[in-house]
């Protein structure tokens, strides 16, 4: 058998799609019978394959073509060809070419077989209808004398549903409300469905081939929750809270818009309101000798904060708000102007959520959801640099706000901010006051998580659990408001914790309702229903491919085992999943030591941070012990012998995500799938500049397209750097060598285990000022703390066709 399954495994799968081609056949086999039944027979077996087989088989003919995954050595060099007319022909000559035989015949093992490799998977289990089918079409071939057509596979033959197809993100609410069978919007009154991630609790995928390991609670099932705002029980709840959620989050300058520790107060004299005659003169710190007639979009590129295509108005100088309606200038998406009581223009600026979380991917016009996009934590922010120039303007002005720039110490480079860094937050919201124990020790000796690459909203009702390495339940919406908590809930204070039980719920709601962007280019769908296969199918550990990376428990050892299933043809597959409802839910912590990326951020949150956690307002701390604990979920009591490790992510929109893995250090999916690929110290391209201004300003991360986008390997196009390009040799890497420093190895000890330390560490940022610093500022340095590029290497068992196919199918997500 051995001979037959790495010579003719992807020709199996092949020709039994050659029997499902469609339209009729008026070839007859070669050799033995020539197809008419014995005595007694209704059907010849040429007829017999046309009605049992066709359907069930068909979508191996996918793979088995000229150019396909399955053309390779191992396939023999046979392939299907394209005349539906020649199936059975090639069908009965494959047959015989293996041997002959039925139970011994790979055409009847490699479809069904769990121990024998095949990329294609397993779709037809010993006793289904097309395994029956099969094993008794090769029974008549073997022994012609004794055919019996007429009672094989006689059972209904599986629905086959589509290879590609995707719900974009967003949560099933959203779906159900937005149209009825008939296409039209449900009443208000129309009662939800069950939220698809509670169905995700332990048992659920036993025995199936996607993985969940970590499950759903429900935060705000206890009744002691007073004012914490349920769940939405009918569509008219569920818009009311996502429209309330939407006026608090998108900005702006609409009434009601959130902005840094103030909520929706629009307090002018908030921590980090920065007044409109301040941001105008920003620029003289930029180097330039006077204010620049492009300087809303300058402003733009140099922060990398993406400008909407909806207004978001300030005043220029000189300018009135109230009677020039908020002003004529345009502010990125990550600042608002502030509203008055009675919904006056104050002149006042605030920061927003989308300084981390929204970003852009294509120019308008490049496709029909190019722009700006609210949530697709698409990195291009240097958080340090705008924190630092935007803070010390406010406080040039001597009006008192200058605290924005201690947010210069949340980054090293463009495109990575340490905004969840929970542990400090946990040390000054804690109920009751930090306890002087051993615990507070292991918080202080936690470290830092570092350099982080933002999840994308849109996948938010697709994942029971939250952040990257699954710290947090989804429904624990408290720390989703962490930095629009007025300061005084951040210490603790009852009406900043009641402002957040008012409007967590609401904010959740909206985030929920996003959809991830259609794929602006053109997809190869032939390639695409290949690469699903793989997606769903390839088991990553098959006895064959020898993959020396700890295989995790669970699942079929597929993609889709750790980041759900999205292919109709899957999700509706009992085998894959419990309900159709889950699909593209991703529940599946990876343990380090099979996901092997940077270990920084799950390290940090050690076992102490965690129960610090649940002693937080932040962490529900009143739901902990109860039945519906809704603290901190890698908790030692909560997460049982389950290891830590990272969360996989749902996929949706991920071609509009890059760079990837939790720390941002993958710059496309290629080198995801392909470890050897990755570069150690590379730089993304930036915007061109105008031709007056080459040289002189400094540009942010190209998003276009069509001058920026690598379409086969899936993620921005950058620049591999050597050592000493941009970096100093042996502090920040080693001439010649993938080694990381001495210097930067001590380095990291003293940052993985003193709290705040690798922030402290990041003061120098308030010396970079000139334009070769800031542009340094955009190289990612896998050498760094907390920036490795390791990891995610079991996919090093992939073949470059395979890899290619998995990336044209995920643009279809």
């Amino acid at each position: 058998m051995r001979r037959f399954r790495l010579a003719h495994s992807l020709l199996i799968s092949g020709l039994l799609s050659l029997v499902a081609c469609g339209g009729g056949s008026s070839g007859s086999p070669q050799g033995g019978s020539s197809g008419t039944p014995n005595s007694g027979n209704s059907a010849s077996a040429e007829e017999f394959f046309q009605t049992r087989l066709q359907t069930s088989s068909g979508f191996c003919r996918t793979c088995h073509i000229p150019g396909g995954v399955a053309d390779t050595a191992e396939g023999d060099g046979l392939m299907l060809s394209t005349n539906a007319a020649d199936d059975f022909r090639l069908l009965r000559a494959s047959w015989e070419a293996l041997g002959g035989g039925v139970e011994s015949n790979p055409l009847l093992i490699e479809p069904s077989d769990p121990s024998e490799p095949h990329s294609g998977g397993k779709p037809w289990p010993v006793g289904s209808q097309p395994y029956e089918a099969m094993r008794t079409l090769l029974a008549c071939w073997d022994n012609p004398d004794s055919c019996a057509l007429s009672g094989g596979g006689s059972g209904p033959a599986p629905d086959l549903q589509p290879l590609l197809g995707s719900a974009r993100g967003g949560h099933v609410w959203f779906d159900y409300c937005a149209a009825d069978d008939n296409g039209n919007p449900r009443p208000d009154s129309a009662v939800l469905p069950e939220d698809p991630r509670a169905l995700v609790q332990s048992g659920v995928s036993d025995g199936r081939a996607v993985e969940f390991n970590t499950y759903w609670v429900d935060c705000h099932a206890d009744p002691a929750l007073v004012g914490e705002n349920a769940h939405p029980q009918t569509c008219g709840d569920l818009r009311a809270s996502s429209q309330r959620g939407r006026e608090l989050m998108v900005g702006n300058g609409e009434v009601g818009a959130g902005t840094f520790f103030d909520g929706d107060y629009h307090d002018t004299s908030a921590l980090l309101a920065i007044p409109a005659s301040s941001y105008n003169k920003v620029w003289q710190q930029w180097g330039l000798m006077a204010r620049p007639d492009n300087f809303d979009t300058l402003l733009a590129e140099r922060y990398g904060m993406p400008i909407s295509q909806t207004r978001n108005p300030y005043p220029l100088p000189g300018e009135d708000p109230n009677t020039s309606n908020g002003g004529s200038g345009q502010l990125p998406a990550f600042m608002t102007q502030m509203r008055g009581p009675n919904g006056e223009w104050t002149g006042t600026l605030g920061y927003t959520c989308h300084a981390c979380h929204s970003g852009a991917a294509g120019l308008v016009g490049e496709g029909a959801d190019t722009g700006f996009q609210y949530g697709s934590g698409n990195p291009l922010q240097d958080i340090a640099l705008m924190a630092k120039e935007l803070g010390l303007s406010a406080a040039s002005g001597f009006d008192g706000k200058g605290f924005g720039a201690i947010f210069s110490l949340f980054g090293t480079s463009r495109g990575t901010n340490n905004a969840s860094d929970v542990n400090v937050f946990f040390l000054i919201n804690q109920e009751g006051g930090p306890s002087f124990d051993e615990q507070l020790f292991g918080v202080l000796t936690s470290g830092s998580t570092a350099s982080g690459d933002t999840p994308a909203w849109w996948n938010i009702g697709h994942r029971p659990v939250k952040f990257q390495d699954g710290y947090f339940a989804a429904d624990s919406s408290r720390v989703d408001m962490i930095f629009y908590t007025p300061i005084d809930g951040v210490t603790g204070g009852d009406e900043g914790e009641n402002w957040v039980r008012d409007h967590a719920q609401d904010a959740d709601k909206w985030m929920m309702s996003l959809k991830s962007p259609e794929y602006p280019l053109p997809i190869d769908t032939a390639l695409a229903e290949q690469g699903a296969i793989l997606f769903h199918s390839k088991n990553l550990w098959a006895s064959d491919l020898n993959n020396t990376v700890p295989e995790p428990e669970g699942g079929n050892g597929s993609c889709a085992s750790c980041h759900g299933a999205y292919s109709p043809r899957y999700v509706n597959d009992s085998s894959y999943l419990a309900d159709p409802l889950m699909e593209g839910v991703a529940s599946n912590i990876a343990p380090k030591r099979v996901i092997r990326t940077d270990p920084a951020r799950v390290d940090t949150n050690n076992e102490a941070v965690n129960q610090y956690g649940g002693n937080s307002f932040l962490g529900f701390y009143e739901t902990v012990g109860t039945e519906n604990d809704c603290g901190p979920r890698n908790r030692e009591e909560v997460r049982g012998d389950r290891e830590v490790g990272y969360l996989a992510p749902p996929l949706y929109g991920v071609w509009a995500t890059a760079p990837y893995l939790h720390n941002g250090s993958v710059p496309d999916v290629w080198g995801l799938l392909d470890p050897e690929a990755r570069p150690a110290i590379w730089r993304r391209v930036s915007t061109p500049a105008r031709s007056d201004q080459q040289g002189k300003v400094v540009m942010g991360f190209d998003v276009s397209m069509a001058r920026a986008y690598d379409p086969q390997k899936m993620g921005w196009r950058y620049d591999a750097l050597s050592c000493g390009e941009g970096t100093i040799p042996f502090l920040d890497c080693t001439p010649g060598s993938n080694d990381s420093p001495i210097f930067q190895d001590i380095l990291s000890q003293l940052y993985g285990n003193l709290i705040l330390t690798w922030n402290l560490g990041q003061l120098p940022v308030f010396l970079q000022a000139t334009r070769l610093q800031v542009e340094d500022r955009k190289i990612y340095n896998t050498h760094l703390y907390s920036q490795g590029n390791e990891g995610h290497d079991f996919t090093a068992v992939l073949t470059d066709p395979e890899r290619k196919a998995i990336i044209e199918y995920l643009k279809t997500l």
